[in-house]
């Protein structure tokens, strides 16, 4: 199970993994941002650094694991804190993918170190639903302040992604695409 790498405490599941496709290695790497979030998190800027001293692309840092792509999923509330990160490890990465606020960006570019990065990739929900949850108890809980709980809403399915191309040399990315589908359920 991959949770935030920089989720304090003994906690279970790993914050990163190395994933095999054909003959690549990839390093998947899970973080959770602090500006706005209601826990305390261990710094992620912090955290990415120290695991970046043990992997790096083609293994080009000395005494680094060489692998052929680094993806960190960002997730955190705040924009600014996903392009600060995403700056900050401009050419140490192949592609920074922010999450949580269920709705794709269209902000998705490749930075000038070779990093792609989209502030928010968006959710796999129900497309007729409110950050995919059941429209009706939403609504009904802004209207009198009381908690009701949640309920996942039904129906035609939203499928928001993007669409990686990568050197397979340098691991860099050439390419990052949104993608978005609609799916309907019978």
């Amino acid at each position: 199970m991959l949770r935030p790498f920089n989720w304090p405490g003994d906690v279970p599941g790993r914050g990163y993994d190395i994933i095999t496709v054909g003959s690549k290695r990839i390093l998947l790497v899970s973080l959770i941002g602090r500006v706005f979030m209601k826990q305390d998190f261990d710094d992620p800027f912090q955290k990415i650094n120290d695991l970046l001293d043990d992997y790096s692309l083609k293994g080009e840092e000395q005494g680094s694991e060489p692998v052929d792509a680094i993806i960190v999923d960002f997730h955190a509330e705040a924009t600014s804190e996903k392009a600060a990160l995403a700056w900050h490890l401009d050419g140490k990465i192949s592609a920074l993918l922010g999450t949580h606020t269920h709705v794709p960006t269209a902000d998705e570019k490749i930075l000038p170190g070779g990093t792609a990065f989209i502030s928010d990739v968006g959710m796999v929900g129900a497309r007729d639903s409110i950050l995919g949850m059941d429209k009706e108890i939403v609504i009904k809980r802004f209207l009198t302040q009381r908690l009701f709980k949640f309920e996942v809403a039904e129906g035609s399915a939203e499928v928001n992604s993007v669409m990686l191309t990568l050197d397979g040399r340098t691991g860099m990315a050439q390419n990052i695409e949104r993608v978005r589908k609609i799916v309907a359920f019978d």
